[in-house]
Formats: C-alpha cells, structure tokens, sequence
C-alpha cells in the first residue's frame, strides 16, 4: 500500500487502479484530482472515479474480494431511482483515506472511457475524464462547487476543449443544462 497516514486519499487511488486494472475495469478519474489535472486546484479528502461495471453481486463481489485481499475495506450500495448514481464502492485503508468508485452514472455512457486521458502520477499510469465529459458531469452536478470548477476549467483549458462534443454531452441533461453551459461559456472565454 502506497499510503503511510491519513489525508492520503489520492495514494490509495493508486492502489484502486492497480486492482481495477488486474480485474480489467474501465475507470476515469473524476473529482479534484480531475479538476487539478483540467486547471482547478481543489483540495479534498476523498479520491473519486467511475468505473464501468454492471452492478450485479457476482462482479462487485469479484471487485471487493479484490480489495479486501489487498488489505482495504470497501462497502457497496445502489442509489435510490432518484440517485444520479446507480452504485457505488467505496473503499478505504486503514488510515480513512477514502476512495468512492461511482457507477451507472445518469447522462455518461461508454463512450466516456474511451475519451480518457492517459497521464502518470507517482511512477503510476492512470486514466482520467476527458475533459468535455467532466465539464458536462460538473454541470449536470450543478453545485456552486461544481460551477466554480467549470468556470476554472474554462478560463485554463477553453481552447483544448472540441465544443460540439462538449454541447452533445451536455444536452443529455435537458435543456437547463444546456442553458448553464452557454452562460459559463460566454461568462468565462479567454
């Protein structure tokens, strides 16, 4: 385990993707992790990802087998039918740095990890959201939070984003959504 104490959230994700890319799970680094990488530093206590896993019990036992062998605790639960997210793993050591693996997550498909950018952290290779899938999931997100990181991520990355593909992702999310990523992209141009 690459993490020595708490407040180490971001190590621990080290130790998720090793397992997630022994059993062969598409992930994406999402949260402020991704947010760092786009342009927005933003501290926080937990690491996030989405992963591509069908939550039936026989693969996301497969999966917290996995973590348990490697020492990390995980718990597993569905989101309600009003729940953005269909599931989620958690996972944590036993310094409480924590990891949320998000599932099933409404408006992203599978075309999202195949958008992902390969990066190395710490001597590690990950894959993190593209950044028009993130902007598009921040904005659905809609929190003043998710907004500041969207107009960050703007005011940093607006000439390495493709717009159209941007604009599709987003109208998955209704009209409002759409409404919401005009203004922050006449608000935040360089």
């Amino acid at each position: 385990m690459k993490a020595k104490g708490p407040g180490q959230s971001v190590l621990l994700l080290l130790d998720v993707i090793n397992i997630l890319d022994r059993f062969h799970v598409p992930y994406a680094v999402v949260g402020a992790f991704a947010a760092s990488f786009h342009g927005v530093v933003r501290a926080s206590m937990d690491a996030d990802a989405i992963i591509s896993l069908q939550p039936g019990p026989a693969d996301v036992k497969v999966l917290t087998d996995g973590f348990l062998r490697a020492g990390l605790k995980s718990s597993y639960r569905k989101g309600d039918l009003d729940d953005p997210v269909g599931a989620v793993i958690n996972v944590e050591d036993n310094f409480k740095n924590r990891v949320d693996l998000l599932m099933n997550i409404q408006g992203v498909t599978e075309d999202a990890f195949s958008r992902t950018i390969k990066a190395e952290f710490m001597n590690a290779r990950i894959r993190l959201i593209g950044i028009e899938d993130f902007v598009a999931m921040k904005i659905f997100a809609g929190s003043p939070k998710d907004l500041n990181d969207v107009a960050g991520v703007l005011k940093v990355s607006y000439d390495r984003i493709q717009m159209a593909l941007l604009r599709e992702l987003v109208q998955r999310y209704g009209k409002n959504a759409l409404g919401k990523l005009e203004f922050l992209l006449r608000e935040n141009k360089p």
